[in-house]
């Protein structure tokens, strides 16, 4: 195996560059809302907290199964095979559409529950108001994300990029407008913010299918997508692939949604550092994404064609980028560890258990970057089943348990429930490059 790929680092930061900054403004938004919120009040911060913790699980599931549609378009793109890409994007918002109203349906039910997940009375009223709103608000980010795996599949990433600055830009005017009130606009707080959003979504929305129907670039699209139909054929094969998708991917994020409620039984201010972490640790996780992204669409391509040589060079040069990314990044916070949370509270509480929360997050790193970039790479051969399998084993048996055996029964608070996550992170990368190394050496087991 070589150690050196200029062709493919080359190809991957051109892919990979536009999702990152895409992927970065995302984050951004979310860290534009804390911030905001939590300049309003650490109460609102630590209430949307606990929302975006759970919701982020409906999001990743709703994400995750959309990327079924990469494997497909990306092979087919690469083959020169434009209608057939038209016919699975349309088959795609089908299939997303129904999985998206069943994610809304499950979000309703943690409405009604919130009352039972001890957490603190005080923050209830302010977390109902929020999560419904943001509920109302998936259905538009669930089409967005259907039209955005297509325009990332087909080797344009500019068009994620674009779409996702000009709904952060809309979303932090409107924080600052909904949030505090001004130019006569109502202050209202976490409510604001909830509304920012929503909009933003919708903005998103519209400026994707805007692209897509007066770009120059998709004339040939247009034309098909006026004569094609969805398929039962597609429909069936993307709905195949993308529930192992969204399910792997939910269990990873549960690992870190649900220990909220180990963290919401200690307090107020527990909830609310834990919320700041997230937000920094999303932060380095874009830029993960983007690279690993990158390396499931040249994968994909690799695939169509046939070239396992190509699939391999792409994806350990990605995994190559990631690690250095990685080190740069998880010194960075290190050093700036103390200073980190007075960009979102002055409560010197918070900040004292922001520091402790660092270490854990430098230490996963580097199984972070190993199952981001295999798992993507898995997702772009269309080899997804096994990936339930390991994400059971890596966050359900060994990473959720030892946060609440490290944090909750050894009382080694926050920093205790976050240690669990170098284990679960670390374990998942492993199973996944042991997988990518069979599939990619073995064709015969590809979908098995």
């Amino acid at each position: 195996m070589r150690l050196f790929y200029p062709k493919e680092y080359k190809a991957l930061v051109k892919l990979g560059v536009p999702i990152t900054i895409g992927q970065v403004g995302l984050t951004l938004q979310n860290l534009a809302d804390n911030v905001m919120v939590g300049q309003h009040s650490t109460a609102e911060l630590a209430a949307a907290g606990f929302i975006n913790n759970m919701f982020v699980l409906a999001l990743l599931l709703t994400m995750g199964y959309s990327l079924g549609a990469v494997s497909q378009i990306g092979s087919l793109y690469a083959q020169g095979k434009k209608d057939r890409c038209v016919e699975v994007l349309k088959s795609s918002l089908v299939t997303d559409s129904l999985q998206g109203l069943l994610v809304c349906l499950a979000l309703v039910g943690l409405y009604f529950a919130l009352p039972s997940m001890g957490q603190p009375e005080e923050l209830l009223p302010m977390m109902r108001p929020y999560l419904i709103i943001q509920i109302c608000s998936l259905p538009f980010m669930v089409l967005s994300t259907a039209f955005r795996q297509f325009t990332d599949s087909i080797n344009d990433t500019a068009v994620s990029m674009t779409v996702m600055l000009i709904g952060n830009v809309w979303n932090i005017v409107g924080n600052w407008l909904l949030i505090f009130g001004h130019w006569g606009f109502p202050e209202m707080g976490i409510e604001g913010a909830a509304w920012a959003t929503f909009s933003s979504r919708v903005v998103i929305l519209l400026a994707t299918v805007a692209i897509f129907y007066f770009r120059p670039k998709y004339k040939d699209y247009v034309a098909y997508w006026r004569m094609l139909s969805p398929n039962m054929t597609d429909i069936k094969r993307l709905n195949h692939l993308g529930w192992p998708i969204a399910i792997q991917m939910g269990m990873e994020v549960a690992s870190f949604s649900l220990v909220a409620i180990f963290l919401g039984w200690m307090g107020t201010n527990v909830l609310a550092a834990h919320q700041v972490m997230i937000s920094v640790t999303n932060l380095i996780f874009m830029f993960y994404i983007g690279i690993s992204s990158a390396v499931s669409i040249r994968v994909s391509n690799y695939n169509g064609l046939g070239n396992m040589r190509g699939v391999r060079q792409a994806s350990f040069a990605g995994i190559e980028m990631i690690y250095a990314l990685g080190v740069v990044l998880s010194c960075v916070v290190y050093n700036l560890r103390f200073e980190i949370s007075n960009m979102f509270t002055d409560n010197q509480e918070v900040a004292a258990i922001v520091a402790t929360l660092c270490l854990p997050l430098v230490l996963y790193q580097f199984g972070d970057g190993m199952q981001v970039t295999f798992a993507n790479a898995l997702r772009g051969l269309g080899d997804v089943k096994k990936l339930m399998k390991y994400s059971f084993i890596a966050y359900l048996v060994v990473s959720l348990p030892l946060s609440y055996i490290l944090g909750v029964l050894l009382d080694w608070k926050a920093f205790g429930v976050w240690m669990g996550f170098p284990f679960g992170l670390t374990t998942a990368g492993i199973l996944y490059l042991r997988r990518f190394l069979k599939v990619s050496y073995d064709e015969k087991l590809l979908h098995q």
